[in-house]
Order: structure tokens, then sequence, then C-alpha cells
């Protein structure tokens, strides 16, 4: 039995490799409509300005799970074209120069070449045709010669790319059998077919599917050695792609391009983000007054249901950044309010530039600094119960008033890596948390270890 709506998606998927296979040989203008990008680099052509292609049935095939799939290999379309953009270097001359400018400059250049030969009695007049007709035709060979300087930098840039990721194979020692992408040989059945024209609805949907990946790229002239390169690497299976950019000497570029290739494909994959906090929802400081005293930032979360986060719940979040579930931005240079409370019932604040290794730690009182206007964040939730430990340890030091309790408290600070543990307070008294603990149980305090 023959199933057609299978026939109709091979006969698609073929479509979309050969569209631009009967095209005349030679670049493509696209100023005035022509092919697709991705049809010129299935029919190896050449082009001149990128163009989106169309939505074919392949694009709009089922998306895979993730953009690169890690398991096995996939294979990339063997043709890379690399389309020239604009010359950013030659705009920004010719933008910045009016019209008065440009006659006051030609204006100098003929009078610096007239001026002498009226003296000697020339003819001016067909002096200054000449001269036109030579500045005319310099100017047509200086941009002749440029183009043909370029002509051949879509080709170097492909070969550069496949030289530059074979060589980071290599030198990261990763086998053939490790690698998660290679370049579809040139003599593949799936190559041959599409470039033969094959539109056969018989052509097998495996030979479709071996093909996963098409790169293509666009370069644009900085001046100088200077270009900026953009590739664009598109899923075939999903009809999703990613694009990767660099601007470097014309010397450098690839290796920088490859090098992101090369990670995209083959580097590790890390577990997701986890919400160290999902009780706590952040909200950030008023818009008017991003900086505070401890009164004002207080005042104001408590106006929001909210308090003052403590400094753990403050560095946990932003370990998440501004993008991910229970993050909020990295901390800025300076200082926070925070919640703490350690030795002293005073307000605490979270310092986060030098002066954190300030004796004390980064969390600590104004003691010092006179008044701080500090950066802050508010907070909805319970703290944590790690949290609740801490403070609740740094209360029985403040409120002890028996030296070698207070000494044990300290010492069982430092050997749990606290903010504010030190080794000046501990004096070494106790080699390990639980010997402080083991001390602490005697003289009636109960405390168990996160």
């Amino acid at each position: 039995m023959i199933d057609h709506k299978l026939i109709r998606i091979v006969a698609a998927a073929a479509a979309f490799f050969c569209g631009g296979a009967a095209a005349a040989a030679g670049n493509i203008d696209f100023d005035s409509g022509g092919t697709s990008i991705r049809e010129a680099v299935l029919a190896g052509k050449t082009a001149a300005v990128p163009e989106a292609g169309p939505a074919y049935a392949v694009q709009k095939a089922a998306p895979a799970r993730t953009f690169v799939e890690r398991e096995g290999v996939s294979y990339i379309w063997p043709e890379i074209v690399f389309a020239r953009g604009a010359d950013y270097a030659e705009f920004a001359y010719t933008m910045s120069q009016n019209r008065d400018m440009v006659r006051k400059m030609m204006l100098q250049e003929f009078g610096e070449l007239l001026i002498p030969m009226a003296y000697a009695n020339a003819d001016v007049n067909e002096l200054a045709k000449t001269i036109l007709g030579a500045i005319l035709t310099f100017d047509q060979m200086h941009a002749s010669h440029k183009d043909e300087a370029v002509q051949g930098l879509g080709v170097s840039f492909e070969n550069g790319l496949r030289a530059e990721l074979d060589r980071l194979f290599m030198s990261n020692m990763i086998s053939d059998g490790r690698r998660r992408i290679e370049f579809l040989s040139r003599s593949a059945y799936a190559y041959k077919g599409v470039k033969g024209g094959a539109s056969d609805p018989a052509l097998p949907v495996s030979t479709m599917k071996s093909v996963g990946f098409l790169i293509h790229g666009s370069y644009t002239l900085l001046g100088g050695s200077m270009i900026q390169v953009t590739v664009t690497l598109e899923n075939l299976s999903g009809g999703t792609s990613r694009s990767f950019t660099a601007s470097d000497s014309i010397y450098s570029i690839m290796p920088v391009l490859a090098r992101q290739l090369f990670d995209f494909f083959q580097a590790n994959e890390y577990q997701e983000w986890v919400n160290p906090q999902p009780n706590l929802q952040w909200l950030p400081s008023a818009v008017t007054q991003p900086e505070a005293t401890a009164t004002e930032g207080k005042l104001y979360c408590r106006g929001q249901g909210a308090r003052l986060p403590y400094a753990r719940e403050l560095l946990l979040a932003s370990q998440g950044g501004n993008y991910l579930p229970g993050g909020i931005p990295p901390l800025k240079f300076g200082v926070y309010l925070v919640a703490d409370k350690q030795r002293h019932d005073e307000q605490h604040y979270f310092f986060t530039d030098s002066s954190s290794d300030a004796t004390g730690g980064p969390v600590r009182t104004s003691a010092g600094y006179g008044t701080i206007r500090a950066s802050y964040w508010c907070v909805k939730g319970t703290p944590s119960s790690e949290v609740r430990f801490y403070e609740s340890l740094y209360r029985l030091r403040r409120e002890s008033t028996d030296a070698e309790v207070n000494r044990a408290l300290e010492c069982l600070l430092l050997k749990l890596d606290d903010f504010g543990g030190s080794d000046w307070f501990c004096g070494g008294a106790y080699p390990s948390a639980e010997k402080a603990q083991e001390f602490l149980t005697r003289k009636g305090y109960v405390i168990e270890l996160p």
C-alpha cells in the first residue's frame, strides 16, 4: 500500500534541496528578488546579499527535543556560501562628508594641479579634462581592484572554517567516534542525488534525513584588515536556526568562529539550574530610589508585604542571574542591605567590593563608614532552615556571657564556613565543628549541625 502523504513529504524535501539546481551559474542578484541563500548553497553558487528563504515543508517538520541532539553524529551539508555584505568603513567615510565638503576637496585637488600649469601657459581647459579623466579612471581601477580582492573570500572562509574545526577536534583529542558533527561527503548519495536535480518522490526518506544541518554566512568589511563575519546554522529537521558572529582581523576570524561552532556542538551538557529557594519571591528596589538607608529600605519592603533578604539568600539568588527561575541580576560592586545580625544587635550590610576582605568578612555593621546608602532587594517568603540555624547561633553569641561558650560558638561558625567566622575569635580552641558541638551540649545547648 502506498502512503501518499509520505510521498508528498519526500517530494517537498527533494524540492527544498534542489530549488536552485536548474538556475544559471554565476552570481545571484538578491536585489531583484532572486534565488534564496539556502538554494544558492545547495546549488553551489555564490551570493551577493543574504535573503531569508521561503518556509518549505521540511522546515515545518516537528522540531527536535533540542536544537542539537547529543547522541550520535549529525551531518552538515558540504557546501558553505559566504555572502558579501556592506563595507562599513567606506559607508562611514562617505556618510561623514556632506556635499560642500566633497566640493571643497575636489576644488582643492584641481587647484593644486591646475594652478602651476596655468602659470606655465598651458591650456587649462584641456588640462582640466585630462586630469578629471585620470581621476575617474583611478577611482574605477581602485573599486575594481577592491572587488577582485574580496572575490575569493567566500571560498577561503569555507575551507578555513572546515580546517579550523578539524584542528579543534585533533587538539582536543576527540576521536571520530566522539564527534557530534561531520561534513557530509560530496560523494555521498544524498549530495549527488540532490546536486543531480533528483526530484523523484521515491527518493528514500532516510537519504534526506542524513543531512542534519546547513551552514551559510555573510561578511562585512570594517576597514583595514578588520572584518565581521556572521555564520548561521540551520537545523533542517526542526526548521530552527542559530547564529554566531565575530569581529576580528581577516587572518584570525575563522578560528574564532570555528571555536564557537565547536563549543556549541561538542561542549558537555550540564544540569539545568535548580531554583535553590523556590519558596522566595524577589522584588526589586523602588525605581525612584535604587539605593537607600536601612530605614528607607526596610520601610519600602514592608510596604510591599516583604522583608530585607539575608546575605545567604541574596547570594544564592544572584548566582541564578536575571533569566533563570528564582534568580536576580549579578550583584553590583558595592554594598547591600541585609537582615543578618551577627555579634551586634545592629543593622548589617553585605559588602561586595574589596572591603569584603576586611576583619569580620563581607557581612558587618556600618562601623567606620558612617551613614550608608546601599542597594537592596525585597523578598517574600520564610527563611530556610539553614538561614535560621546560623541566625540562632549568632543570637546565642550575642546573649551569652560565658566566654568559653562564646569561643565554642565562634569556632563552630568558623568550621562551618560562615560569612562572619574568624579564627581570631576562635583561637584554635576546637579542632572541628563536632568538638565545639559536644562542648555546647555539655553546657546545655542542643545544636544540630546542618
